[in-house]
């Protein structure tokens, strides 16, 4: 080959060494481009792999605190739940438990009832023991509320204790228990059901360290004899209830068709009493007092009489409890003063100077807030001489609260009055707080009179009383006189005075000016003995 040829190979060979090496060099240069894309994909992935690891761990946390939200959620709402159930099962409770005795209540006792009523058989017999505590007014008046809700506990916890589990008790309300018993096989073991619940009531309750003493009245009735559904049952034990107090109260009596037509009557005779007071029909009558060492009248008891315009003359036994039930006594008592202190006052410019005038004060009238403000006005309206009033209280009404008792009379015997506690020896008499009480009198009551002429025991008994009186310092007067042998021994036991049918019944106001006018110069002595 010339040297052209080798000139124009080597060239040709240069330009494919360039274009080898230029080929080379693009290829390294794909592969960088190739290794750098991939290098940065990788960075990207590596990149996606760590947000999507972050992602995930941030989902992983927010799941995590979801679920615990969630359990706290479902732990709260579980707290909830139970706080709800609690407050229904509460509400359940408050709707029938009574929240003072944690007794069933009233709609736990209706519900109860229906329920036994529904499934009673052909000859089964349930009870009904309807219990009302006498006069619990007068423990909440006097010594509050709290003391009147303590009283009710104490009475919870002994009524327990004589009750088995044929009897389902509860507070029907108030001062009022209900008792349902089943299975009544033997009304003689029901008998003697009643009279250990009455026992427990012959025992004081001590509030604020002291002791009272709590009656109560007792309705009783038994199903389906009584009332044959729920209602009917609950009307007539209730209206047996109110029969027992009727009776005098401390009592029971059981249901009797008889007692609705009496309950009636009582509610026309509340009615009645209401137009009593504004029409005027309460007169006062007087009954003589006599002193036994100069035989002559030296006062009269103002006795209150309603002048019944179908009735005719109705005397206190007729209407005083209803009135003390309604409260109408306190008018119709503050009347009768007001009329009384008039009467003396007229007999005074009669000339009867040295006579003197003695009211009944009831339990609702002496626990009245103006009793000293009534009486003074009394006083100054009629301008009597106050030591010429006489103020009467018995015994039972004296015992309820002692320090009530002492306070008000001080109070009245300031205004210049005097007082007697009547019907002694008839409740409970004690020697401890006749000494404390500030009074001037002591009426000895009618019962002890009746046999004194033959019954040497009576005798004794008045005899003690006198001398326990003189003791003391306290004027006797004896009531009930009816005959000169009594008059007789009475002086012998050196009492002060007397008052009965032997001297003077309960008289109209001109018919006591008669009498008081006929034995003007003259003694009564003379006149009957």
């Amino acid at each position: 080959m010339d040297k052209r040829g080798l000139l124009f190979l080597a060239a040709v060979i240069d330009v494919m060494y360039v274009d080898i090496l230029a080929l080379i060099l693009i290829i390294l240069v794909i592969a960088m481009a190739v290794l750098l894309m991939n290098v940065r994909k990788r960075n990207i992935a590596e990149r996606e792999a760590k947000a999507a690891k972050r992602k995930l761990e941030e989902n992983y946390i927010e799941l995590e605190e979801a679920y615990k939200k969630a359990e706290s959620a479902q732990i709260e709402l579980a707290r909830k739940y139970e706080e709800l159930k609690q407050s229904e099962e509460r509400n359940k409770k408050l709707a029938h438990i009574d929240y003072l005795t944690d007794l069933p209540n009233r709609i736990s006792f209706s519900e109860k009832l229906e329920q036994i009523m529904a499934a009673i058989e052909k000859d089964g017999q349930i009870a009904i023991m309807y219990i009302d505590l006498d006069n619990f007014k007068n423990i909440n008046d006097v010594l509050g509320h709290s003391y009147g809700d303590e009283l009710l506990i104490d009475v919870t916890d002994r009524m327990k204790q004589v009750l088995d589990e044929n009897d389902y008790f509860a507070r029907f309300g108030g001062d009022e228990f209900i008792v349902l018993t089943k299975n009544i096989q033997c009304t003689d073991l029901y008998e003697e059901k009643i009279r250990k619940i009455q026992n427990l009531f012959t025992y004081p309750f001590v509030l604020s360290m002291r002791e009272f003493f709590i009656t109560i009245s007792i309705g009783i009735a038994f199903a389906p004899k009584d009332g044959k559904t729920p209602q009917m049952l609950i009307k007539n034990v209730d209206a047996a209830m109110y029969s027992a107090k009727a009776m005098g109260k401390n009592t029971y009596c059981y249901y009797d068709e008889t007692i609705n037509s009496s309950l009636l009557s009582r509610i026309e005779l509340q009615s009645e009493l209401r137009n009593a007071l504004q029409n005027d029909e309460f007169q006062v009558f007087y009954q003589a007092q006599v002193d036994l060492s100069y035989d002559r009248i030296v006062g009269f008891e103002a006795l209150v009489r309603w002048a019944h315009p179908e009735k005719g003359i109705i005397t206190p036994d007729g209407f005083v409890q209803i009135a003390e039930e309604t409260g109408l006594i306190v008018p119709i008592g503050k009347w009768v003063l007001f009329e009384a202190c008039r009467q003396l006052k007229r007999w005074d410019e009669e000339g009867f100077h040295d006579i003197s005038i003695a009211v009944n004060l009831s339990a609702r009238q002496f626990k009245d807030a103006d009793i000293v403000e009534m009486v003074q006005e009394a006083i100054e309206e009629t301008k009597i001489e106050p030591g010429r009033l006489d103020l009467e209280i018995t015994e039972s009404i004296a015992i309820e609260n002692m320090d009530y008792t002492i306070q008000i009379i001080k109070q009245l015997k300031e205004v210049g009055v005097t007082f007697s506690l009547d019907d002694f020896g008839t409740g409970y008499s004690s020697v401890n707080y006749l000494k404390n009480l500030p009074v001037n009198h002591l009426k000895i009551d009618k019962s002890f009179l009746e046999r004194v002429n033959e019954n040497t025991s009576d005798q004794q008994i008045v005899s003690t009383i006198i001398r326990l009186a003189k003791t003391l310092d306290l004027a006797v007067i004896a009531e009930g006189v009816e005959n000169s042998g009594q008059v007789a021994f009475l002086k012998s036991a050196h009492c002060n005075q007397a008052q009965g049918y032997l001297y003077s019944r309960p008289i109209p106001a001109q018919e006591a000016g008669t009498l008081l006018e006929n034995f003007k110069n003259r003694t009564l002595k003379e006149k009957y003995l």
